[in-house]
């Protein structure tokens, strides 16, 4: 990236991405109550206040890590415009940071760079338009095509989430494989200790411990191995 493109990506671009992003968020939030307003209204639902404490206890215990890991694992990958776009849309862990880790790669540009995040962006924007359009079909299609489908094809569809953090954990593996030797020994311990309940003593049960753990020893791993690369890059 030259000078007078790295001018425009400073100055104009991520300004302007910056301004949108903010704008469709704020318009977003009082949109995602909507659904619940509708049972509310026109369906007469009621939920106790007991019964909406348990949920939201049990939601809190279940998402609240990722608020605090999603950000700073996946940043890196979906930079400034990817993130706007993936929490605005969801689906940030199954498609857009796939889909971006996958055109990095075919792009061989660097995640985080001025480069990788105008490559980021795109290949998020471009899932994002045939996911919408995918899911809308689906939606209006779904039940027929559902029906017509094979036993064997509706047993087969339980593995795409699999597959899906499969590759996405197999490409991170192969850019670096020196902080995976170290890193996924640590992240089964984790688990073995979480299934032992050895984090249950923890404010809501403890179960995002392993997560935000696998965080912290991620980031000193991947800082001591590449110790030498940070110090370089710092002068």
């Amino acid at each position: 990236m030259n000078k007078e493109q790295e001018k425009v990506y400073k100055e104009e671009y991520l300004p302007y991405v910056i301004k949108v992003g903010k704008i469709t968020s704020w318009i977003s939030l009082p949109l995602i109550f909507i659904p619940a307003l509708i049972v509310v209204l026109a369906f007469g639902a009621r939920p106790d206040p007991g019964g909406v404490i348990t949920g939201l206890i049990g939601l809190c215990s279940a998402m609240l890590a990722w608020y605090i890991v999603d950000p700073v694992t996946l940043y890196p990958i979906l930079h400034i415009p990817g993130m706007y776009m993936t929490y605005l849309c969801g689906n940030s862990k199954e498609i857009r940071a796939p889909a971006a880790t996958a055109a990095l790669s075919s792009a061989d540009v660097e995640a985080g760079t001025e480069q990788g995040t105008v490559v980021a962006g795109i290949s998020i924007a471009i899932s994002i338009f045939i996911s919408v359009g995918t899911m809308t079909i689906v939606a209006i299609l779904g039940n027929a095509i559902l029906s017509i489908l094979p036993d064997t094809v509706l047993h087969a569809l339980n593995y795409l989430l699999p597959s899906l953090f499969g590759t996405m954990c197999m490409q991170r593996i192969l850019l670096d494989p020196k902080s995976t030797f170290i890193i996924l020994p640590a992240a089964v311990v984790l688990k073995l200790m979480s299934r032992a309940g050895l984090f249950k003593f923890l404010p809501f049960g403890g179960g995002y411990a392993q997560i935000l753990l696998c965080v912290i020893v991620g980031v000193i791993v991947a800082r001591n191995v590449h110790k030498d690369k940070i110090r370089h890059a710092g002068k």
